[in-house]
């Protein structure tokens, strides 16, 4: 069923959701360049609330798995920036997450209610997974768990993004209904 979503929100949730891709993607980098044991300790990483980052090297996408650009192996530098990355941008999504859950349950419309709820709950779901992953050493159940969590919010902003429609009297939105010919 359509959502009768106000512009501000509905530009909110279009913006969001983008950022949970880019997340995605910056998570996927992680896992196949192994660097999520990269970074010990939370808040700081390895004692450190900057440590020594190689951006360059860690972020270069046309290389060989685990190799540098040059064919060395990755430094830990690279592996460091490249969980860095992923744990900053986190934060960002997490406000972000927070903020539209926040922007939705304020509305009057009470089947934003529900969504709202559920875009809060998957924040703390991620930031609670994300966390004991780093923490206790990335067992496998919370790497599931952080994975079903982003499965989940894809699901989720992509279906709101997707059910929502513009309040009346604002631009006219796409309808898919074929007109009658009369």
């Amino acid at each position: 069923a359509a959502l009768v979503t106000p512009p501000a929100i509905r530009r909110m949730l279009v913006f969001l959701t983008v950022a949970v891709w880019v997340q995605i993607a910056l998570g996927g980098w992680v896992s196949t360049n192994y660097a999520v044991l990269a970074c010990r300790g939370f808040p700081d990483c390895n004692g450190q609330w900057w440590p020594p980052m190689a951006f360059g090297e860690g972020f270069t996408l046309l290389r060989e798995l685990g190799f540098a650009g040059h064919g060395a192996l990755l430094s830990f530098e690279a592996l460091v920036a490249i969980h860095m990355v992923h744990r900053l941008f986190a934060y960002f999504l997490i406000v972000l997450l927070l903020a539209t859950a926040w922007m939705m349950w304020r509305t009057r419309d009470a089947p934003l209610h529900l969504p709202a709820l559920l875009l809060a709950a998957l924040a703390i779901w991620q930031l609670a997974s994300g966390l004991s992953n780093v923490v206790l050493g990335w067992p496998i159940v919370a790497a599931l768990a952080h994975t079903a969590g982003a499965a989940a919010l894809v699901a989720l902003t992509t279906s709101l993004v997707l059910r929502s429609r513009r309040l009346a009297g604002d631009a006219v939105a796409w309808n898919p209904q074929p007109r009658s010919a009369t």
